[in-house]
């Protein structure tokens, strides 16, 4: 017979509840649990309701301007913008914008179109159509037949009467009005009170799809070039954008006094990258090595010191950058610039770097140690992106977790060199790594690299901001980091981003260049190539458990997932 327990009424009455409250998280646990694995299937109460949903009709495009990726007849080289944003709102209450621009693109293939994006702007027409277009260096345009806006696509269509002349180049001119909305996205109003007053702000967000709401433009990274603006604006305020400005000249325009603001032609850059601001705000700045460091805020937070600590870690950062790339920082002037609204957490436009207050200011009498840490890796992140993204940009947005991942995995090494005391680079296991797991054992988990036809329109990119890319993406480049050895690994990032300045790469170049400086490297034998170990790891979902078998010595791995039914036979290359 058993042992037999007697326990007092008490004792009873608490064990009787904590058995209860047990059963309540079982019970619990187990609804979610269920929930989750119906939405990963697709069956049950989500199955039921969708009988209701009518049929969605499948669209097949026939045309080029029905595809959301732009034809590779025409290749961009430069363009110029002008901006004029209104502060304040006109007769109607609406805050606006107007401009023109002129993109000169040259001719790679044989065609009778132009297509390139526009979106939310109403085009001026010149003799009914909405762009005039003129040839360079002697090349004859032929005219304009018509043209029209796809809404589907966010495409301006010039169809033309003749074709345009492989190798020649062209110049296309619009001019264009457009809502300074508050909707966060292309060139877009922020808001906000001081004293009392309130304060509007022109800002951008151009990543993803969004420059093409600012003025019309090739919208995809791949279609580099030099940017020329020119923003015109209230004598009162200052105009930001990517490059230094040459000057500012006074005028009247409208009956308006205004202050017309240039700026030097950009490094040649995707459009996603752009940025242009006009603001009342107030910087804090340094100059080391000949490289101009701004930070830029309300004129209350500057006077309260709150950009002084983001002010000098930059310096730092971008001395390890410099240093841990083997290239020098690409551009003359670092602006780092608070906005009190912003919908990303910060945004590495290319000089011009945007930040929500809290992810840039610090005050030293009231924000804790925490808020310190934030400042400090999110500065990280984004000036990782000053090199890896921006000098080298992906080519389509499939490949966005390489960009994202790198970033987040460099900036516990960059916050780390300006705050060696804090090991902040420990934290990447607490806060990307463990934290992703949860992500990846879905079924609903996919891969970081997906087909780029997977990837088209705008709400599919917008999909590829996530978990997986930031944090699962971070931890598989430490992962490769740590089995070649963080000087390989340096070694062959440095011959990547040099040879591929200025362009455009898909992940796999990534790989070559690593794989040529494991091969240069005596003394280290990696199983596989690069190509083999990390294709495992990028091309499918999820991770294994590895377990050892301590009497046989026997090591065995398995995919795993929350739901074990759902688990396929994934095999991953693990470096033990």
């Amino acid at each position: 017979m058993g042992n037999v327990y007697y326990v007092n009424k008490t004792l009873g009455l608490c064990l009787l509840v904590a058995a209860a409250a047990a059963l309540t998280t079982i019970i619990a646990l187990s609804v979610a649990y269920n929930n989750e694995k119906s939405k990963n299937r697709g069956t049950g109460a989500a199955s039921t309701a969708s009988t209701s949903t009518p049929p969605v009709t499948s669209f097949t495009p026939k045309d080029p301007w029905d595809y959301y990726r732009l034809p590779s007849s025409l290749l961009p080289l430069s363009y110029n913008v002008m901006l004029w944003p209104r502060l304040e709102p006109d007769a109607d209450g609406m805050y606006i914008f107007t401009g023109h621009s002129v993109v000169i693109f040259t001719c790679l293939k044989n065609t009778d179109l132009v297509i390139i994006h526009s979106t939310k702007l109403n085009l001026t027409t010149f003799s009914e159509h909405h762009a005039k277009l003129t040839g360079l260096n002697g090349a004859s345009p032929p005219a304009i037949e018509r043209s029209w806006f796809v809404d589907r696509t966010e495409y301006l269509v010039l169809q033309l009467r003749g074709q345009l002349s492989v190798g020649a180049s062209y110049a296309l001119y619009t001019e264009f009005r457009g809502e300074l909305a508050d909707d966060l996205q292309g060139f877009y109003r922020s808001e906000y009170t001081e004293d009392g007053v309130k304060k509007v702000i022109a800002t951008s967000q151009m990543q993803a799809t969004y420059a093409r709401k600012a003025f019309p433009c090739f919208d995809e990274p791949a279609m580099k070039a030099v940017f020329n603006v020119t923003i015109i604006h209230d004598r009162s305020t200052v105009a930001l954008s990517n490059s230094r400005d040459t000057g500012q000249k006074d005028s009247v325009m409208e009956g308006l006094p205004v202050r017309v603001t240039t700026f030097e032609p950009t490094e040649t850059m995707s459009t996603y990258l752009l940025a242009f601001i006009v603001t009342d705000f107030i910087e804090v700045e340094s100059k080391k090595h000949n490289l101009l460091v701004r930070i830029w805020a309300r004129r209350k937070a500057i006077e309260d010191r709150q950009g002084d600590y983001a002010l000098n870690v930059t310096g730092r950062i971008l001395q390890f950058y410099e240093q841990y790339y083997n290239a020098k920082y690409p551009l003359p002037k670092s602006d780092q610039i608070a906005l009190p609204d912003f919908h990303a957490g910060a945004m590495e436009n290319w000089g011009l770097i945007t930040y929500r207050e809290t992810a840039l200011l610090y005050d030293p009498i009231i924000s804790s140690t925490g808020n310190k840490e934030r400042v400090v890796t999110v500065i990280a992140h984004e000036l990782a992106h000053m090199w890896f993204g921006n000098l080298v940009t992906l080519k389509w947005w499939n490949d966005l977790w390489l960009n994202e991942g790198f970033a987040s995995y460099v900036e516990y090494l960059g916050a780390d060199y300006a705050e060696p005391s804090w090991n902040i680079k420990d934290l990447i296991v607490l806060y990307d790594v463990h934290s992703v797991f949860a992500v990846d054992a879905l079924a609903s988990s996919h891969p970081l690299t997906r087909q780029e036809e997977e990837v088209s329109d705008p709400a599919q990119i917008s999909e590829m901001f996530n978990t997986i890319s930031y944090k699962k993406g971070a931890a598989v480049l430490r992962m490769l980091s740590g089995f070649l050895t963080e000087s390989v690994f340096t070694k062959g990032l440095s011959s990547y981003l040099n040879t591929f300045a200025f362009k455009n790469t898909v992940y796999t170049n990534l790989w070559d260049h690593l794989q040529q400086a494991a091969e240069n490297t005596a003394g280290l034998n990696i199983p596989h190539t690069v190509h083999d170990i990390m294709n495992r790891w990028t091309l499918q979902m999820g991770f294994p458990v590895v377990t050892i078998d301590t009497s046989t010595g026997r090591i065995t791995q398995k995919h795993f997932l929350l739901d074990p039914e759902s688990a396929v036979g994934k095999a991953f290359s693990v470096q033990l």
